[in-house]
């Protein structure tokens, strides 16, 4: 799943197991600048170790084209 509404998404993610999220951060992007965000998650997420499995329980949060922060869900205590 890919948002760029995360303050409503991020608040359902109090679940045992999630099939994972990507959250674009920035607001007002272009259909371009949402794709080039888009590829740089996909990407990242295909660098990982076990790219098919790496993002159950995952939160992508694309802060810009070139920051990336991962989380686990659910969120820790």
């Amino acid at each position: 799943m890919v948002t760029t509404n995360a303050r409503n998404f991020m608040r359902l993610l109090n679940v045992e197991v999630h099939s994972g999220i990507i959250v674009l951060r920035e607001s007002g992007l272009t259909r371009d600048e949402q794709w080039e965000r888009l590829i740089a998650a996909i990407d990242h997420i295909q660098r990982q170790t076990d790219p098919e499995n790496y993002m159950i329980n995952c939160l992508i949060e694309v802060v810009d084209a070139t920051n990336l922060i991962d989380r686990e869900i659910p969120f820790p205590d």
